[in-house]
């Protein structure tokens, strides 16, 4: 199956849960971590009018605190061991093998993750699965052709130009009265088509996040 139609699919079955979803006292949540990610060697194609295609296995690499953060953010309602979020993540990603062809390939602000995500609780460990658009900001230049306009939605910078899965396993230590540190390990799969000039960039990105981070809660 295609990673697009999977990745609607589990969009799907996320609106229909989050519908059957039962009311009950809440506790909410509002949580923010650092980190860094590891990302797979997926294979990338640009495509350019009037010119072969370039293929290649990149090389990423995400440098989290530079020249732009990598950073991450939730909302989460729980209802006793069972609960909803909005997760967003900035993901970044620099291709650290380009070919001859190839000045400069990046998503640095970034590979923007739009996540709603069902969560669970069990034995002390929260899990996560999530799905959502995804919005990137894309910075190239390909055969001396430089793309890094605002050429976005309503003239931004921002293409939304992927989509995305994830599922993450958090730990969670008090420090104080509704206060707890947080560390989250999390994989991601995300489409990516990319504007570059006169064409796109078509890749998979699938990476491993660790994050560590505060959780703020409105009940005990």
């Amino acid at each position: 199956m295609p990673a697009c139609s999977l990745i609607r699919r589990c969009l799907l079955l996320l609106a229909i849960l989050a519908l059957r979803t039962a009311p009950a006292a809440a506790q909410w949540r509002v949580e923010a971590w650092f980190g860094d990610a590891w990302n797979a060697r997926a294979p990338i194609t640009f495509t350019q009018d009037g010119q072969p295609d370039i293929k290649l296995t990149p090389n990423w690499s995400t440098r989290p605190w530079r020249p732009t953060w990598y950073y991450s953010g939730r909302v989460a309602k729980w209802s006793d061991d069972r609960g909803w979020a909005f997760h967003y993540m900035h993901h970044k990603i620099y291709l650290d093998n380009p070919p001859a062809e190839t000045t400069a390939f990046r998503i640095t602000n970034g590979i923007n993750m739009l996540l709603v995500e069902k969560l669970w609780r069990t034995k002390g460990w929260e899990l996560a699965l999530g799905a959502g658009p995804t919005l990137i900001v894309p910075f190239s230049t390909i055969r001396g052709k430089t793309y890094g306009r605002t050429e976005g939605i309503f003239g931004s910078r921002y293409d939304l130009g992927a989509a995305s899965l994830e599922a993450g396993v958090a730990r969670r230590l008090k420090l104080l009265p509704y206060t707890y540190g947080s560390l989250t390990a999390a994989v991601t799969a995300t489409t990516i088509s990319a504007k570059i000039a006169d064409g796109r960039a078509k890749t998979m990105n699938y990476a491993l996040h660790l994050q560590y981070g505060l959780s703020l809660q409105s009940k005990p």
